[in-house]
């Protein structure tokens, strides 16, 4: 008997594969137009996001680049504001008004113009609470924006201000009187460049003394107040006459800046002038309280011993006591005495840096002497008032000014004040 089974099997397989090539083939269509579907939708999607992101991307990097902008007018703003308040300090004892009109000029040299270019510029003046005064400027300038306005930021507001502070000053003024300023022809000349340096300088916020010396040292006034008149009609009453006792000029500075009148606050200063090389000092000699002293020009002699130090004529040659033109005098030669007199100059120097206070030289003489001992000690200026930190770089470090001759004598002392005024007000 035979059976149909593998027959009938075999057709019935056959019959389901056709049935799922068929399905799959309906299939495709579908799923390829669903893909087709995303695709395009993600396309869009990252077509927008791509569009959003370049309007961030623009704006920030606008706004970078207005921000590079502002940095620069800020600069711009703060140095010229920097540079008119020191002016505005520097010129504050001529009066706020001149101050104010210096200020302002200067910020104008700068580009920096009240009310031009959206610009505000203002000046103000006050005391602070260690008595210095004060100058403020101010500056302020709306900058229009280029692209960062696609952000909405359609101008940049910038603003600085700079403020200067200038302390009372406490000074000791130490002249030279000695014969040879008279001699030279040139001692008028001083009287007006030292009277003029004095005006410089407010009887309202500063203190001066003024200490003269030759064979010995005097107060001519005592550091106060209210100086312009009697240090004026103290210098004009002084004659030249007699020898260059600096290290006694010198050390008088120093005991008028240790009264009690001096400001905690202040800024202390000693302008020294002298026309020439020490020729005398002060000391115990024989065991009695002495000055001795030489000739300015070397004549291998010893000019002569003085006693009564206190009692010497300021306004004549003193008449020596003994060792009149000798040699020697009790162990002191010519040589010896002149750099003993030297020394005590730098020794009181010395002492007047190590308490704080500035110490400014001013030398007069002929540069072109055939004598050296005519021609200015320029070194020897340049110790006294530590130039650059010469003797000590932890004291104070003033400065040292030479005039050649008379006729810049007073260009040379108004250098000094003007100096003195700018590094006060920084």
């Amino acid at each position: 008997m035979h059976t149909r089974s593998p027959l009938y099997s075999s057709r019935g397989v056959g019959s389901k594969k056709s049935h799922d090539s068929s399905r799959r083939a309906r299939l495709v269509p579908r799923v390829v137009a669903r893909c087709r579907g995303r695709i395009s939708d993600e396309r869009g999607a990252i077509l927008v996001f791509v569009a959003v992101s370049l309007v961030g991307i623009l704006g920030f990097s606008g706004l970078a680049i207005d921000l590079g902008r502002g940095y620069v007018t800020k600069i711009r703003l703060s140095r010229a504001v920097d540079a008119a308040a020191i002016e505005a300090a520097s010129n504050i004892r001529l009066g706020q008004t001149k101050a104010e009109e210096t200020g302002r000029a200067l910020a104008a040299l700068n580009g920096i113009v009240d009310g031009v270019d959206g610009i505000s510029l203002s000046l103000s003046f006050d005391t602070n609470l260690f008595g210095e005064t004060t100058v403020t400027v101010r500056a302020s300038q709306s900058m229009t924006t280029t692209f960062a306005k696609v952000l909405g930021q359609d101008k940049l507001d910038l603003s600085t201000e700079a403020v200067a502070a200038v302390p009372p000053v406490d000074m000791i003024l130490v002249l030279d009187q000695s014969g040879s300023l008279g001699a030279q022809g040139v001692w008028d000349a001083l009287q007006t460049a030292a009277n003029q340096f004095v005006t410089h300088f407010d009887d309202s916020l500063d203190q001066i003394g003024l200490v003269h010396y030759q064979v010995r040292a005097d107060d001519a006034f005592e550091i106060d107040g209210l100086f312009t008149t009697s240090i004026t009609s103290a210098i004009d009453n002084m004659s030249s006459a007699g020898d260059t006792n600096t290290g006694e000029g010198l050390r008088l500075a120093r005991k008028q800046m240790k009264s009690k009148v001096i400001r905690e606050r202040s800024a202390k200063i000693v302008v020294f002038f002298t026309d020439g090389r020490p020729t005398a000092f002060r000391d115990e000699i024989n065991g009695i309280d002495r000055v001795i002293a030489v000739r300015k020009i070397i004549t291998g002699n010893v000019r002569g011993l003085f006693n009564n130090p206190e009692s010497l004529p300021m306004s004549t040659v003193a008449t020596p006591d003994d060792c009149a033109g000798v040699p020697t005098c009790y162990g002191w030669t010519e040589a010896t005495v002149r750099e003993e007199a030297r020394q005590r100059g730098l020794h009181w120097a010395d002492k007047i840096r190590s308490e704080g206070t500035v110490l400014y030289t001013i030398g007069l003489g002929n540069p072109s002497a055939t004598d050296p001992i005519e021609t200015p000690d320029v070194g020897y200026l340049e110790l006294l008032a530590n130039v650059g930190g010469i003797v000590d770089a932890d004291q104070p470090r003033g400065r040292s000014y030479f005039a050649p001759s008379a006729a810049q004598l007073e260009d040379v002392f108004r250098q000094v004040a003007l100096d003195l005024v700018v590094r006060l007000a920084k």
